[in-house]
């Protein structure tokens, strides 16, 4: 009787259901597609590294699995809610609670098996899709890939978690509830807006609170690069102000936005505004901080979405930068285990054929002359100037196709980092042998040929007489497949620390292959998760505000009633409704799509500072979430707006 019953009621709920659906199917959907893609075989085959990189995805996915579940018991409660008054009959006529739990649970175990069938269907494009992107940050070719036996065990294992919890928490609330409640539960008195405003001001407050964190973080980006007394703990605060000020702006404009433009009345008394701004004024003002917090978590996501294509910009700038040849060498010879340049060679040699080779040196006077003009002055910094001969830095230039130097009685500034920019070395200069030497130039995107902060290239005269303090080698390969990580492995040895009793592993050598290898898994691992995360933030967002709107059914459809005997048309009912739902839905997403504009700004102005040529357009990058944002809001915008009206209008 009971599976009869259940199976009726999933036919006749099927429209209240429908937003809760579409959110576990969708959801389900992306944690189907991102638990095979980490288990995939061809990725952890390519890329070796992904297979421990992929335990952070684990750990993401189980995470949100819990806000999920968290998401979905509060979707439940609103579907209690809708069927408030059907429980308290089932309890009136002599059914016995635990009945009408078994019934509750039946019915969510078909919806649940049914979200899970379509959430595989749709989580096998997705799925696709994503392999689509990994291939492409990896640089590897695109094949269609079956799924992985683990990553279904573990998404069906996880949903039936996600499911367990939700039920547990509507079985909890209809074993206390009483009928009473259930009955009458959904009367209630609308409160107005209190202290109008008192919100106003906060909102004010807040609006300046959020253009101080966007114009002081971009300050203090800027003395971190650039000044010696920044503070990177500032950008803590500035982070945190901008949560704050995000949340208390939309509280404060959800308490008084409304109240004032029922001020005015010119634009009241035409049509249905006047009712239209009280029916938002109620809806706004009883859900400010939820608002205010689905709007933060949506900032967040866009955050989080855009950081991930930094940190890959970052990554492949870097990689040139660290790695101007196939492979570089700072050969550490008095430690124990290290492995000469010869041996080296004949060990590279044995994976790839060498092109071409250089052994150069960095000397040193041990003094600190030239520190004193730069950011790395000070007791705290121990290194020493570095110096290294122009014939030499000319020979690396020249296999790198860049312009050699010419210096005639002068030296030039080589680094690679961003603090030589506030470096003013106009008044540096020295003596040797009677001859006086000058700044000729400073040069910003020096690759790294030595450990050292900044290099100062001389005449090779200039070094007589100075103690080499580094031997470092450039390699540059022939062109042709190798197995990168094996040869770094090679290239590796392992050294005892007496003192703590422990061994390290270390290497003299750097590949750039392996390198860049482990790079782009890392910065696609993290791409992925960061997609992932927002897309799941934004649907959970979406999907809450869909829930307050139905959570309201019965009240809307008694004040459409009102509004249709006053003698409104169904059209414009229509209109007032799909207003009424635009502004709610629209309220938490407007900032977030309009604070896109300074996030990317700040993520250029970081670019710029850290001294590289932006590859990738940020421009494009932020557009493209503000596009899935507005498909997503879309999708739920007409969904619910469809429900609504067809429950509020068209069912009179």
């Amino acid at each position: 009787m009971y599976r009869k019953l259940a199976l009726r009621n999933v036919r006749r709920q099927i429209g209240n259901y429908l937003i809760y659906f579409i959110t576990v199917a969708l959801t389900i959907s992306l944690i189907f597609a991102m638990n095979n893609l980490i288990f995939n075989d061809q990725l952890q085959t390519q890329a070796q590294s992904i297979a421990e990189l992929a335990l952070g995805l684990v750990f993401l996915s189980i995470i949100i699995c819990i806000i999920i579940a968290f998401v979905l018991g509060y979707a439940n409660a609103f579907m209690l809610r809708l069927r408030k008054r059907e429980f308290g009959t089932y309890l009136t006529v002599g059914m016995k609670r635990k009945h009408i739990v078994k019934l509750f649970l039946f019915e969510n175990s078909l919806l649940g098996i049914l979200a899970m069938v379509v959430g595989f269907f749709v989580g096998s494009l997705f799925y696709q899709g994503l392999m689509l992107l990994m291939t492409q940050l990896l640089d590897i070719p695109f094949e269609f890939s079956m799924f992985s036996l683990k990553g279904v065990l573990l998404t069906i294992g996880m949903v039936c978690s996600i499911f367990l919890f939700s039920s547990l928490v509507s079985s909890f609330y209809l074993n206390r509830v009483t009928i009473y409640e259930l009955i009458h539960g959904e009367k209630k008195v609308e409160q107005g807006v209190k202290h109008p405003y008192v919100a106003m001001l906060v909102t004010g407050v807040s609006f300046v609170g959020i253009i101080v964190s966007f114009i002081f973080f971009s300050r203090e980006l800027k003395n971190i690069f650039l000044e010696v007394d920044s503070n990177p703990g500032n950008l803590v605060w500035l982070m945190l102000l901008l949560t704050v000020s995000l949340v208390t702006f939309h509280i404060g404009l959800a308490k008084s936005l409304m109240y004032i433009l029922l001020g005015f009345k010119h634009f009241t008394q035409r049509g249905t505004n006047q009712f239209l701004l009280r029916q938002l004024s109620a809806m706004l003002s009883s859900n400010a901080i939820l608002l205010g917090a689905l709007s933060f978590l949506i900032v967040f996501a866009m955050i989080a979405a855009n950081f991930s294509f930094l940190y890959k910009e970052i990554e492949e700038a870097n990689l040139d930068k660290q790695y101007p040849f196939d492979i570089i060498a700072n050969i550490n010879s008095e430690q124990e285990g290290s492995i000469p340049l010869e041996q080296a060679k004949e060990t590279i040699e044995s994976y790839v054929p060498i092109d071409w080779s250089k052994v150069y040196n960095g000397y040193s006077t041990n003094e600190r002359t030239f520190h004193k003009h730069t950011i790395w002055q000070g007791d705290k910094y121990q290194d020493v100037d570095m110096y290294m001969k122009e014939s030499e830095v000319n020979e690396l230039l020249q296999e790198l196709g860049s312009k050699p130097l010419n210096l005639d009685n002068q030296f030039a500034i080589f680094s690679d980092m961003p603090g030589i920019q506030g470096a003013d070395f106009s008044e540096a200069s020295f003596n040797h042998k009677g001859q006086t030497y000058t700044l000729s130039h400073v040069v910003e995107s020096m690759p790294m040929f030595l450990w050292s902060y900044f290099v100062i290239v001389v005449p090779d005269e200039v070094v007589e007489g100075m103690e080499i303090s580094q031997t470092a080698a450039a390699i540059t390969l022939e062109e042709g497949p190798f197995d990168a990580q094996k040869l770094q492995d090679a290239l590796s040895y392992t050294y005892k620390i007496e003192e703590n009793n422990y061994s390290v592993l270390t290497s003299d050598y750097r590949v750039k292959e392996q390198r860049r290898l482990y790079a782009a898994a890392f910065s696609a691992i993290f791409i992925v998760g960061a997609l992932y995360l927002a897309v799941v933030f934004i649907l959970l967002a979406m999907a809450i505000l869909a829930l307050k709107i139905l959570s309201n059914l019965r009240d809307d459809e008694k004040k459409y009633r009102l509004l249709n005997r006053l003698g409104v048309n169904e059209e414009l009912q229509r209109k007032t409704l799909a207003k009424q739902i635009f502004v709610f839905f629209t309220f938490p997403i407007v900032v977030p799509i309009c604070l896109s504009i300074p996030i990317t700004i700040i993520l250029n102005q970081f670019i710029d500072l850290a001294g590289y040529s932006a590859m990738l357009n940020f421009n494009i990058v932020s557009v493209s979430i503000v596009v899935v944002i507005g498909l997503i809001y879309f999708l739920y915008f007409m969904v619910t707006f469809g429900l609504t009206k067809k429950y509020v209008i068209q069912r009179r």
